[in-house]
């Protein structure tokens, strides 16, 4: 019975930016470089974990708006009681942080 290889595939860290450039790079090698089968291996296995990194943050900053776009919607439809209007522009103040 073979031993089997134990591959190791580095933690995605640092920005959103960076994990798609290095995305848009493992692309480009895959499709123009040709390379050992272990070679394409590791970098489709870190090309998968990058999109699955990227897709997670998207999906964080998309719900992330999704609350800001709600509670200013509410906000536009409190507008007419002047104590409502005070308490909520201090409540988006301390609220909103996209990241």
């Amino acid at each position: 019975m073979a031993a089997k290889k134990k591959t190791s595939v580095k933690r995605v860290s640092g920005s959103f930016e960076e994990a798609t450039d290095e995305l848009e790079e493992i692309t480009r090698r895959l499709e123009d470089e040709p390379s050992s089968l272990a070679k394409l291996l590791e970098d489709f296995e870190r090309g998968q974990a990058l999109l699955s990194y990227c897709q997670k943050t998207l999906k964080s900053a998309r719900k992330r708006l999704n609350m800001i776009e709600a509670k200013l919607q509410t906000e536009d439809n409190n507008e007419g009681s002047d104590e409502s209007s005070d308490q909520s522009s201090d409540t988006l103040d301390d609220d909103v942080r996209l990241f």
